[in-house]
């Protein structure tokens, strides 16, 4: 484990030479942290796994998943045609647990080895892309939920791969473990884990049998369907691979799903959702409100690098550590960065990278504070680790926090959408500002997002004015997602800016002498907010909730903002 007492969180007022001093005292500390970011106790092989403690179970799983692949008709034993070469394979095992992080089942998988497949003979390269649902969209329907009432259940397709037939003659080796000892290959039949196509020809063929049940698909998010019958009964549909989200008005539309499906594919139906993709899923009837969480997750990374008892704290980032102190004396050229042993950077990036689908998915709360950390990838110093260390205490003490829509309040049931955004003028090394928004539906936060700007600001104006045109586009894009789904949308949609000056250049399109360098690709906002389909209001940055996602906060700010955020104790 990561001895932090080494590393220290070094006084930002200290010179270079006594921080990279102290940096290589420190260097040998990180790698141990990352070491067994995995599971180590999963077998790597059939023979790893008849020799373990738990072989019975492993035997079961993987009789199981062969015992499916051959009643798939999955392939065929033939000889190998001279000329052509047969890829690998290999079992994955995995321990399947449930939200309470335990394991319900023993899973085994055949895995093709899709990096031995040849282009333009194995596959083609226009056949590899497999979309998944926007988590912008799972956000956006579980608010809704809220607001109307609607029921939901999910679904799983079992070996959905194999239901896809291949469009090439592939040939595999035998699986390890299952050899019959004749020297024959397998030919292919069906698409498989691994195969660089697979993704893709499942999803033509799940594409195909919706459309073929009356589904539309959606524009703005491919994964998303559609049934509609005229009279206000609906149905949508989420995808991920083969994980599936139904909403629909009743019970009744659920049932007639689930059969509709039944006749297409082997479908497991899981009931009301209580885990997709990892999320924790939980409908409150009490109130009438939906959340969502990771909670098992934050446990999982917390164990892995070492971090369990770790001492919490109340906020992600602390504002008062200026992280880019060092790197702005690097760029000035009076120091040379010192050199970084791979493996303390690959350590770094470990961690921050375990961050990333929290900070996606149901915490946006620290989604600044990862970004930040990420810059400095390349060369992460000792504060560097300490402030990765932070936001893993940060959630050790905000575990049981979860992303809510609805409530009992009136206004979280008018399904009203909030639009929200903000810069940091000129908060970085390089000048360069940083742009987030936010936008909320039911009290919660569906959709949000930050990053660093591509030009240097000349003042604040014009770095609110470039941050404006980034939640433009989000916000166009709700639109034409909620138009698609027959869900009001107003004539004019609302953006919360606390900057009066943008709100000024937005609405007058006459010359600016300040503005006349901005990019003429930053002036489509003027277009829509002349034809009427934006309208920016003025609202103090305290009630911004953008404001957490350009700077680090003191806890009483942080708090306020995370509770706007709709992060709240589950």
């Amino acid at each position: 484990m990561l001895d932090y007492k080494r590393i220290g969180n070094p006084d930002v007022r200290k010179p270079l030479d006594h921080v990279v001093a102290e940096e290589k005292a420190a260097e040998q500390g990180p790698v141990a942290l990352v070491a067994h970011a995995h599971d180590p106790t999963l077998p790597v092989s059939a023979m790893d796994a008849r020799a373990g403690p738990e072989a019975e179970k492993w035997e079961q799983a993987m009789l199981k998943e062969i015992g499916n692949l051959e009643t798939m008709g999955t392939w065929e034993l033939v000889e190998l045609p001279q000329g052509r070469k047969a890829i690998g394979n290999r079992i994955v095992f995995a321990r399947k647990k449930d939200a309470k992080n335990v394991v319900y089942e023993f899973k085994a998988r055949l895995v093709a080895q899709g990096f031995g497949q040849v282009s333009g003979i194995d596959f083609s390269l226009d056949g590899t892309f497999a979309p998944v649902m926007r988590f912008e969209t799972l956000h956006t329907m579980l608010a809704y939920t809220t607001v109307f009432g609607w029921k939901m259940r999910q679904f799983d397709v079992k070996e959905a791969y194999l239901h896809a037939r291949l469009d090439k003659v592939i040939y595999m080796k035998q699986p390890q473990g299952f050899k019959d000892g004749t020297g024959q290959v397998c030919r292919l039949k069906r698409s498989l884990y691994g195969l660089k196509q697979a993704g893709n020809l499942w999803n033509k063929e799940l594409d195909g049998a919706l459309k073929d049940m009356g589904f539309r698909q959606l524009c703005s998010d491919y994964c998303g369907y559609v049934w509609e019958d005229g009279k206000g009964d609906f149905e949508i549909l989420l995808i991920w691979v083969d994980d599936m989200m139904c909403f629909a008005t009743s019970d009744t539309r659920l049932d007639i799903m689930q059969q509709d499906l039944e006749s297409k594919f082997t479908i497991k139906s899981i009931g009301e959702p209580s885990m997709i993709l990892g999320l924790n899923i939980h409908y409150h009837s009490s109130n009438h409100s939906i959340s969502i969480s990771q909670t098992a997750y934050i446990d999982t990374i917390l164990d892995c690098f070492g971090l369990a008892q770790a001492n919490h704290v109340s906020t992600p980032l602390d504002p008062s550590v200026d992280l880019d102190q060092v790197e702005r004396i690097w760029r000035s050229g009076k120091e040379a960065p010192p050199q970084v042993d791979p493996k303390v950077r690959n350590g770094y990036a470990a961690l921050t990278g375990s961050l990333m689908y929290l900070a996606v998915c149901t915490r946006p709360d620290i989604a600044f504070a990862v970004t930040k950390l990420c810059q400095f990838t390349a060369n992460p110093r000792p504060k560097h680790w300490t402030a990765v260390k932070r936001v893993f205490r940060y959630l050790k003490g905000t575990r049981d926090h979860a992303l809510t829509y609805g409530g009992k309040d009136a206004h979280l049931k008018s399904g009203e959408v909030n639009f929200f955004y903000d810069a940091d003028y000129g908060g970085r090394w390089d000048r360069k500002s940083t742009s987030g928004y936010v936008i909320t539906i039911a009290g919660g936060a569906v959709a949000w997002s930050l990053k660093k700007q591509n030009t240097v600001a000349l003042s604040t104006a014009e770095a609110e004015y470039i941050a404006v045109t980034h939640v433009v586009k989000q916000v166009l894009w709700h639109r034409s997602l909620l138009q698609e789904l027959k869900i009001h949308v107003p004539k004019m949609s609302t953006i919360f800016s606390d900057n009066q000056a943008t709100i000024a250049i937005a609405r007058n399109p006459e010359y600016h002498a300040c503005t006349k360098h901005i990019d003429i690709a930053y002036h489509f906002l003027r277009d829509h907010v002349q034809s009427g389909v934006l309208n920016l209001v003025y609202i103090v940055t305290k009630k911004n909730l953008a404001y957490v996602f350009t700077k680090g906060l003191a806890r009483a700010g942080h708090e306020e903002q995370r509770e706007g955020l709709g992060v709240l104790v589950e």
